[in-house]
């Protein structure tokens, strides 16, 4: 045993398997905020008439683990790119660069794309009956008092909704870039490199760290805490052979705990089992970093290979994630005085949230000054005045947002 956990696994330079995992699990997001439309008991911006609880039997498959996953990708993706980065002057044009990949996009979507949510959810809860354009219009003045009873956003009413995860990256990122210069210090380096931690150990660490952030924090806290800790985990284990080696050995074991789980919590939300709620909290935690560690185990023992196409997947994960929330929302909001029925209208939303954000995404991408506003790099080469001009445009418009994030 011990023999085999000292061996690594053979990972090409670019990890394929993280790269498909990444396309799968946002697009198990864009599904599940599908099904939020019609879940019963679980609060949405807006919600379809035809709800129901068995949609959400469905969902408990994903929903422990789905942007846990997405933070560990994340925080493996930042290792990579911080490793090839070196001295003070580096770092700060790193910093600059991801500040206005992640946070241009963000600008976009506070004031572009999510007030449609804010339509739709203001009009279903008859706190407007106005067209969308009226709305907009008011929308821009952000001490209107139309908007009163929706105050919260980083501005007043100007939410971040389903783009939170961009603001905290990007917070988090500072946070990790800090930690990693600290680290490169002579005195600090040996604690970058982790020790052999076996799977079991790690997994009851961060169990109980899960725990901790339940117990001790409350609302978005406890969702911020849990995603900051699984992007530091991926930052520190990106290049750990041992942890990936681990993965493989423990696949099976790995496979059938995460599905002993899965019956179990789906059994426990029908009210099969009457157990305390600590014991249910501890294990549906269990279950959320088991999730995790399984999806990654599986994708590198399925998905680690190249195909033309996952370099174009992975470049639209970006502006289907800017969209989708949007997209699904208006299109319930349009269908539901048709009454289309209960299979025909998630179905037309389904298919209509895919088509839309590609139409949309393809129209965008090929004006290569707007790429940046979708969080898609430029395809042609500029010179340096007009380099220099898109940054300076680009800091201008997204130093306020920044500095709202941080103060």
């Amino acid at each position: 045993m011990n023999k085999q956990l000292h061996l690594t696994t053979h990972l090409n330079n670019r990890h394929y398997f993280l790269d498909w995992l990444r396309v799968i699990a946002f697009a198990v997001l864009i599904f599940y905020h599908i099904g939020m439309l019609y879940s019963e008991n679980w609060g949405f911006h807006f919600k379809s008439t035809y709800i129901s609880q068995y949609v959400e039997y469905f969902m408990l498959m994903f929903a422990p683990w789905r942007m846990l996953l997405i933070w560990f990708i994340s925080g493996v993706a930042l290792r990579f790119m911080l490793d090839k980065v070196s001295g003070v002057k580096s770092n700060f044009f790193f910093i600059l660069n991801r500040s206005i990949f992640i946070l241009l996009p963000l600008l976009v979507g506070l004031w572009l794309i999510v007030p449609f949510q804010l339509y739709a959810e203001m009009s279903q809860q008859s706190a407007i009956d106005i067209s969308y354009w009226q709305f907009y219009s008011a929308f821009l003045d952000i001490n209107n008092e139309m908007f009163a009873y929706y105050q919260s956003g980083v501005w007043p009413h100007v939410d971040v909704n389903h783009l939170w995860y961009l603001r905290s990256l990007w917070q988090f990122m500072l946070i990790i870039i800090l930690f990693s210069l600290f680290m490169k210090l002579p005195f600090f380096t040996p604690l970058l490199k982790l020790g052999k931690v076996r799977l079991p150990l790690l997994v009851s660490l961060l169990v109980i760290a899960m725990l901790l952030t339940h117990n001790y924090l409350e609302g978005d806290a406890v969702r911020e805490a849990n995603g900051f800790i699984f992007l530091f985990i991926g930052f520190l284990l990106a290049k750990h052979n041992y942890f990936w080696a681990s993965l493989k050995h423990y696949f099976w074991v790995l496979c059938v705990s995460f599905t002993l789980l899965c019956i179990y919590i789906l059994m426990a939300y029908q009210n099969v089992f009457d157990l305390p709620s600590y014991i249910f909290t501890t294990l549906y935690n269990i279950q959320r970093v088991l999730g995790v560690l399984t999806m990654l185990a599986l994708a590198q023992h399925f998905l680690n290979f190249k195909t033309n196409y996952l370099k174009t997947f992975n470049s639209w994960v970006f502006p289907f994630y800017l969209l989708h929330q949007s997209v699904l929302i208006i299109l319930c909001f349009v269908l539901q005085p048709l009454e289309v029925g209960s299979f025909i209208e998630p179905l037309l939303v389904v298919i209509g949230t895919w088509c839309i954000c590609a139409v949309i995404t393809l129209i965008v991408t090929r004006i290569d000054i707007l790429r940046p506003l979708i969080g898609v790099k430029t395809q042609n080469s500029y010179s340096k005045p007009y380099k220099l001009l898109g940054y300076t445009v680009s800091l201008i418009l997204v130093c306020p947002l920044a500095f709202k994030l941080v103060f």
